[in-house]
């Protein structure tokens, strides 16, 4: 198939299951299996999409023997390594952004995306949901104690299983299946990178399908807040292109849902 035909059919593909997302919203029986739907379609259609091409499915690592890539140690390690650099100082630039956001020095944090959620239907919901998120902050920088998420403990601690496997199968792997190893292939296919980003080529594909994959994530919940998803899916991007597994964004996106689920916990306890 000619790339560019290849890129439109990405692009067309990605806004159906989109669109076919949020549709699913509006039917009490399709609410309850919609989750379901998302979780086939990431890891399927990829491989139909290019059934024809068996060479271009094993290059993209969403099939033609499976819909799930093959394990791939290198990018386990490339995945560790990069949380090692990059998680201390999200930590620390976490609790420092609540730490002035709750303390009401909002200014200058948070106008990029009220000046953004202006644009759209809905305005004050980033400033409500801080608002919300902040009820329970205990004020300073550094949180009194760890907190484990209360869900991590149901089931005589097995709750914290459930959740990695969720959060591995069910979120991160179907996600970067679908944008990293489908949609951001197709567009470098189209649009090869003609930049390097410590080492990795890196341009307007990674851009594009980054964007993508964060205005997806309003389908779910429209809340203009979500679009900062595009920051760590540049991330994933490089991972991508840095390891050449998908299992390295898979990986590192698992960790970083954790991750944010302990700080959550930590920073706003209730």
């Amino acid at each position: 198939m000619d790339p560019k035909q290849r890129a439109r059919q990405a692009i067309l593909a990605t806004c159906a299951v989109y669109v076919g997302f949020g549709l699913m919203a509006l039917h009490p029986w399709t609410l309850e299996v919609r989750g379901l739907a998302l979780i086939v379609a990431f890891y399927f259609l990829p491989g139909w999409m290019l059934r024809r091409e068996p060479g271009t499915q094993r290059r993209y690592q969403v099939g033609p023997e499976s819909p799930f890539p093959l394990w791939s140690w290198r990018g386990a390690r490339v995945a560790g390594l990069t949380a090692l650099l990059v998680f201390p100082p999200f930590v620390l630039g976490f609790w420092w952004f609540y730490w002035k956001v709750c303390a009401g020095q909002t200014g200058w944090l948070l106008s990029p995306l009220v000046w953004l959620e202006a644009l759209t239907p809905w305005v004050a919901g980033v400033e409500d949901f801080v608002q919300s998120l902040c009820r329970p902050h205990r004020g300073g920088f550094w949180p009194e104690a760890l907190r484990v998420p209360l869900k991590w403990r149901e089931y005589y601690g097995l709750g914290f299983v459930r959740e990695l496997g969720i959060g591995l199968f069910a979120v991160a792997l179907a996600e970067e299946v679908f944008h990293r190893g489908y949609l951001m292939s197709a567009f470098e296919d189209r649009w090869p990178a003609r930049w390097k980003l410590l080492g990795v080529p890196f341009g307007f594909a990674a851009v594009l399908s980054s964007l993508l994959f964060a205005v997806g994530h309003l389908v779910g919940m429209a809340q203009a807040g979500r679009l900062v998803t595009f920051f760590p899916a540049l991330v994933f991007a490089w991972l991508w292109r840095r390891s050449g597994s998908l299992w390295a964004p898979a990986l590192f996106h698992t960790a970083a849902n954790l991750l944010m689920d302990v700080l959550l916990a930590t920073t706003f306890p209730r």
